[in-house]
């Protein structure tokens, strides 16, 4: 019986192991229930999930990187992937660079020095965190390490006597010792092949006349209208011993990146409007004024500025002109102090705001330590439509030095503006089209290097039409005197801006000697309402400063205001108010303010005479013609002609309505005198 009954339980199994799963009965067709169908039907392989292939950015870059001191590139970093890639940086020392984000372009904010470290443990390894984002926002990061290194800065000496000296040729790394590092019969500082040639040196006639073509005017410059630099080339440069000279261009802005001007870029002192940081603008203008002053030497590029290895502090002010962006660039600036001069190649035709004057004072009493910013002033283009640069406020006062401009045959340009308040002149050139003009930087690739005289801009040779050679306008002189005085303050680092002044005028070479404006005063200074003092001429100044020079000692100043109540004829007679001034001091700068209720107030010419005889005329007649009534409540005018003179005697305005039909009265004439 047990034996029967495990048959039983056998067979139970096996029947439900056949229903449950087990093959079905050949005569059966329908499925089973929990069975899937077999016949006819294809059963797709399932495979198992695959993970994608996710590209991340991989840095290609060294995380430890030498630098040598003074130098403001840093590297270029890069990063693999298959997108593009953008780079931003963090991190301990990130606060001292900046970095292209597009093309990962690593720079210092300012050019390190050895001997002062910024960095956060002051050891001269600037340590940051850079991070390369692609389209996918996949991320990557790398940490560098960047040591800088020390060079030798102990000479100024030129000893292979090539217009390079021995700390810049160790800067650039080439060989003190050997003066035609190409041998081609040439000197290197005055090289325009090689890596070390500035392309188009020879067409810059404002540095060095070869008395050659230097652009399509078919006008040659003549020997030897020039700055006189090269003499000065052996010792100043802008490089300053690896403390270098800080200029500041107040402008429409300059392009960052020019190929040019990138190694002398100061970003931790230029602004975008009232922000720290890359002051490019759209209008070339500042970008023109820029290559004038400090296009960098010897990198194999293009042009060579006045002063090559200054440092260019930008702003783009022009471009919207707000008063804090101004008062941050002229006056409380990040690194302001040390900004040694401010180019301002911009103005207009008639201004009475004391705004610009009041942050000017200000410059002049605090920056450098209390020597003072130079600021350094475009005279205005208006001569052709009877402009004089004594209607605007911004150039008739003391703080500012206004410049004219000179055509290549040493004679003012047609355009330049005439004033009492011209201190001196630059060179500019007149017109690209019938005399050489400035050769300089304009933002990279806006140029033209075909076309017929009015249309092409730059070089045949200018591939890239980077530069041009039609930069000209009073904006082009300003920059010639800004850039001539940094060399002279990189010389003599102790001059105020009046002792500036000072050897500007003492100095500046007399040119066109037959022009009727020039008055000799009673020192021995000649100026012009045309000229100002002369062509600036730094290496007369330094010449001067630094061996037989003494510093001025404070400023003084006397005033004197008269009321007159005279009417003032318009028949052309000329009549005279006096007025006794009894302090005892040397003249330096001479201020008239005259109150006259004539609608048409440029029917006169004005003319101040000093106690010592000197007669300088202060306002042409057939001025501002779209202006009326502009002395009535007074009117200040600015004269620097009397520097030297003393100014203890009686002085006198005279006054002459050269046109008829309307008459004035005159109610007062305040006369103030500065100097020492």
């Amino acid at each position: 019986m047990k034996s029967n009954l495990f048959l039983l339980i056998f067979v139970i199994i096996i029947g439900l192991l056949n229903g449950c799963g087990g093959g079905s009965s050949s005569n059966s067709t329908e499925p089973i229930i929990g069975q899937l169908p077999t016949d006819n039907i294809d059963v797709p392989s399932i495979e198992p999930p695959v993970e994608p292939d996710i590209q991340i950015p991989i840095f290609i870059t060294e995380n430890t990187l030498l630098v040598r001191e003074n130098t403001v590139i840093a590297t270029s970093v890069q990063a693999d992937d298959d997108s593009s890639v953008s780079y931003s940086i963090s991190g301990t020392d990130s606060l001292l660079f900046i970095i292209d984000s597009r093309l990962g372009t690593l720079k210092f904010k300012t050019a390190p020095n050895f001997e002062s470290p910024l960095d956060n443990n002051q050891d001269n390894i600037y340590e940051i965190t850079v991070t390369a984002t692609d389209t996918a926002n996949n991320k990557a990061v790398l940490t560098m390490y960047i040591s800088v290194t020390d060079i030798d800065e102990s000479s100024a000496d030129d000893s292979d006597n090539d217009y390079i000296s021995d700390n810049i040729e160790i800067l650039i790394q080439s060989d003190l010792g050997e003066s035609d590092i190409n041998n081609n019969g040439i000197e290197d500082g005055l090289d325009t092949q090689g890596v070390y040639g500035d392309t188009f040196f020879d067409h810059l006639w404002y540095i060095r006349s070869l008395g050659t073509l230097t652009n399509e005017s078919g006008v040659r410059s003549i020997i030897p209208n020039d700055l006189n630099l090269l003499g000065l080339y052996h010792t100043y440069m802008g490089y300053n011993y690896g403390e270098n000279i800080i200029v500041q261009i107040v402008d429409t802005g300059v392009e960052a990146d020019h190929e040019d001007l990138v190694a002398n870029m100061d970003l931790s002192r230029s602004y975008d409007n009232a922000t720290v940081g890359d002051p490019s603008g759209s209008n070339a203008h500042g970008t023109k004024v820029a290559g004038i002053m400090a296009a960098r030497a010897f990198n194999g590029k293009g042009v060579r500025g006045i002063i090559p290895f200054a440092k260019i502090a930008g702003s783009n002010w022009l471009e919207a002109q707000r008063t804090p962006a101004l008062e941050k660039a002229w006056l409380t600036g990040d690194g302001a102090n040390d900004i040694a001069v401010s180019n301002n190649s911009w103005g207009s035709y008639f201004d009475t705001d004391t705004l610009y004057e009041s942050i000017m004072e200000l410059g002049t009493r605090t920056l450098r330590d209390g020597k003072g910013r130079v600021y350094v002033f475009a005279g205005g283009n208006d001569r052709i439509d009877g402009g004089n640069a004594n209607l605007q406020y911004a150039l008739s006062n003391r703080y500012a030095i206004a410049v004219a401009g000179l055509k290549h045959d040493n004679t003012y340009a047609d355009y330049s503006t005439p004033g009492s308040n011209i201190l001196v002149s630059g060179y500019s050139g007149n017109y690209y089209q019938d005399s050489p003009t400035l050769g300089s930087t304009t933002i990279m690739g806006t140029s033209s290097n075909t076309g017929n005289i009015d249309t092409q801009t730059t070089w045949d040779e200018d591939v890239q039409e980077n530069y041009t050679f039609t930069t000209n306008g009073t904006s082009a002189a300003s920059p010639t005197v800004a850039a001539s005085i940094a060399l002279v303050l990189e010389a003599c680092p102790d001059l105020t801006y009046r002792d500036i002044k000072y050897l500007v005028a003492k100095n500046a070479l007399q040119i066109d000697s037959s022009n009727p404006t020039w008055v000799t005063n009673a020192v021995g200074f000649k100026h012009s309402i045309d000229y100002g003092f002369g062509l600036i001429n730094p290496q007369g100044m330094i010449d001067e400063c630094t061996t037989t020079y003494t510093i001025l000692p404070s400023e003084r100043n006397a005033s004197i205001t008269k009321v007159f109540n005279e009417q003032i004829p318009d028949d052309r007679s000329t009549l005279s108010f006096d007025l006794n001034v009894t302090e005892d001091m040397t003249v330096e700068w001479v201020e008239v303010t005259i109150d006259n209720t004539n609608r048409f107030a440029s029917d006169y010419r004005v003319a101040l005479i000093s106690p010592e005889g000197t007669k300088t005329t202060i306002m042409t007649e057939n001025t501002s013609p779209d202006i009326n009534n502009w002395m009535n409540g007074g009117f200040r005018l600015g004269a620097a002609a009397l520097m030297g003179e003393k100014s203890q005697g009686l002085w006198r305005v005279e006054m002459t309505d050269l046109v008829a039909d309307d008459a004035g009265t005159l109610r007062s004439i305040q006369l103030k005198v500065y100097g020492h």
